[in-house]
């Protein structure tokens, strides 16, 4: 299977790839947890599966075990930085774009539509001063999904970048597609 990775802060774009184990399996759906915000665009992302919900957290505690310890990033060292805290319009914006990929079947940052990163953001209620996005597909765990960020070095550096205070997670678990969001408020 074919891992497609895709990193962008503030416009600009990499992709890289390489190879992996993908699949997993649908979960069943939970009601309206509250865990994204009360607005009409969220509303795809209110009922979402459990487990693609715990994968997401787990990538949370990933993520800041990572900027905990710092990290090599295409040769860069990168000193530790504060953790991010799930946000939940993030993680609206997060679980919408990675629900449109599966269900329209493109692999972007830019939507079918044009819709950007922060364009998501905004609609999920975000207000952002900076942003960021990576987005995976292939993997279903979190931890070989984080691998993948991990030693790319564009994902790396949204994943190490100390000026994101917060962070939202999206995963489909049976097109194995992942998106982080990152962002620091107005």
């Amino acid at each position: 299977m074919v891992i497609l990775l895709c990193a962008v802060v503030g416009g600009a774009a990499g992709c890289g790839g390489g190879t992996g184990d993908g699949g997993g399996d649908a979960g069943d759906e939970v009601g309206d947890t509250g865990d994204v915000p009360a607005v009409a665009y969220c509303e795809p992302a209110a009922r979402w599966s459990a487990t693609a919900a715990s994968l997401e957290a787990e990538i949370v505690a990933l993520v800041n075990q990572r900027r905990h310890a710092g990290a090599t990033c295409g040769g860069d060292a990168m000193p530790p930085v504060p953790p991010l805290t799930a946000h939940p319009a993030l993680r609206c914006a997060a679980r919408v774009h990675t629900r449109d990929m599966a269900d329209r079947a493109f692999f972007s940052h830019t939507n079918p539509d044009g819709g950007l990163p922060w364009d998501r953001m905004e609609q999920a209620g975000y207000p952002w001063r900076a942003a960021g996005e990576n987005i995976a597909a292939g993997n279903a765990s979190a931890a070989a999904t984080m691998q993948q960020w991990m030693n790319s070095p564009g994902h790396c550096a949204n994943i190490m970048n100390g000026e994101f205070v917060h962070i939202g997670v999206g995963h489909v678990e049976g097109a194995a597609l992942w998106t982080q969001v990152f962002g620091a408020p107005r």
